[in-house]
Order: C-alpha cells, then structure tokens, then sequence
C-alpha cells in the first residue's frame, strides 16, 4: 500500500490531466497506474490472508505475481484469482467452457470477460475493457504457439505492455478520455511528462522490480531466515511511520 500511494503521488494529478502529457508522459502514467492498482488490491488482499492466518482462517491466495504472465491465460490465473475462479466456475463452464467447437469456446470466452467487465460497473468502459481481455484469450487459444515460442523474458514483457493498455479503459471514465489516451501513447504527442518526474521514474523502476522480478510474500512465508525477519520488521516500521505520517489514498477498489 505504500507503493501504491506513492505512485498514486504522481499517477492521479498526470491522469487527471491527461490531455497535457506527451507520448513518454502518457506511458509513464499508464505505467505508474498498472502497478497502482497491482500493488493498491494486493496489499489489502495480502493483508486479509494475514490477518485470517492469526484468527486460525485460511483466506486463499487473491494474486500471485500477475506481471509475470507470459500469456493472457497466464495472467488471469495471477490476478484477482477469486473473481477469476468465481467467473470460470459460475459462468464459462456453465456456458460450455471448451466443450464444444472452437467457436463455441471463444463465445464462452467472451461472454465471462463481458460480464466481468460489467461486473466491476455499468460502464461501456468496463464492458471494452472485458472484451479486451475476451479476445486477449480467445487469440491466444487459437495464435499460442507463435506467442509461446518467443524468449520468456519478451512474453512477460509483452504481457505486462498488453495487460497496461487495457488498464486504459479501465482508469478511464469516459471513451473520450481513453481514446486521447491511446493516441497520447501511440501516436507522438507533445507535452507534460508527469509531476515530480525524476521521483516518478524511480518509483516506476522499484514497483516493476518488484512486481515483475522480485518475490511476493506468498512466495517467502515458508523460507524466513533471521535476515528477512529483521527487513520485514524494518520494512514494516517505515511503511506504519510513512503511512501515518503522510496522505494515503483511498483503497482503488473500494468503488467496485
């Protein structure tokens, strides 16, 4: 949650003016936002496994380390794993699953990301960004081999820039905002960077590390030497004298 908010320091004011970015500006946004959101969910959702673990309640791991999907696949089965598992049990198994012709799965396919876009709001921004995803997957099923025959290193990549430009449409409140935000991206565009640029850019490379190469805590629990003990004590005291000692922002996914 710390990171999250000391990306949303910079993330939130450069979205709010997104007409004003350049094309870096844009990408640094959009970025800051994809490990905002990441880091914003999972620290809360870590947070309640933790807490479950010390009343004696087993909370079921909610993400694991979604930025480092290699394919569309992949990643839904890192992120958000409850919804993810709630839609493939209560929606596209019923529909059919892959029972049927190849038509008929990418009709399942896209129905479930349909309405787990609708079932973050009744907005058509979440219903394109579900589509998105719909075909993310359905290419995937049908392209994969040429995808998975690429080097790990670029499909993570390559994920984490796909998975980014879907986020578009889920930060974005209207379809004007979306639409100048892609151009903004993928079309050369002068303007802003973003607000306090050179702490944007380190704060970007710290959450990418980490989110893309580093360990997540599920990943440590069973190995804590006496060194980790004594940095997750360290981390622990900074993060409480940095979170009441400054302006935390609201929990992202409060609103859905």
């Amino acid at each position: 949650m710390v990171v999250a908010d000391s990306l949303a320091a910079f993330v939130d004011p450069a979205l709010a003016d997104y007409a004003s970015l350049s094309t870096a500006g844009a990408w640094l946004a959009m970025a800051g936002y994809s490990f905002q959101l990441y880091f914003d969910f999972s620290g809360y959702s870590t947070m309640a496994v933790g807490l479950g673990y010390m009343f004696g309640i087993r909370i079921p791991q909610n993400f694991n380390s979604p930025y480092k999907a290699l394919d569309p696949s992949d990643f839904w089965r890192r992120w958000h794993i409850s919804l993810s598992t709630c839609m493939r049990d209560y929606l596209y198994i019923p529909f059919g699953g892959n029972r049927g012709s190849e038509l008929q799965t990418y009709r399942n396919l896209m129905l479930t990301m349909l309405i787990g876009g609708l079932w973050h709001g009744a907005a058509w921004t979440f219903i394109v960004w579900g589509a998105y995803h719909g075909v993310l997957l359905s290419l995937h099923r049908k392209y994969g081999r040429g995808w998975d025959a690429l080097p790990r290193a670029v499909r993570q990549l390559g994920m984490f820039v796909i998975a980014l430009v879907g986020w578009v449409f889920f930060r974005a409140t209207s379809f004007g905002m979306a639409a100048e935000l892609l151009r903004r991206m993928f079309a050369p565009a002068a303007g802003a960077l973003v607000p306090q640029p050179g702490l944007a850019l380190a704060a970007v490379a710290v959450a990418a590390w980490w989110a893309m190469l580093g360990p997540n805590a599920f990943d440590m629990r069973h190995d804590i030497t006496w060194r980790r003990r004594a940095l997750i004590t360290a981390g622990s005291a900074a993060s409480l004298a940095l979170i009441f000692g400054s302006r935390s922002s609201p929990f992202l996914y409060f609103q859905f």
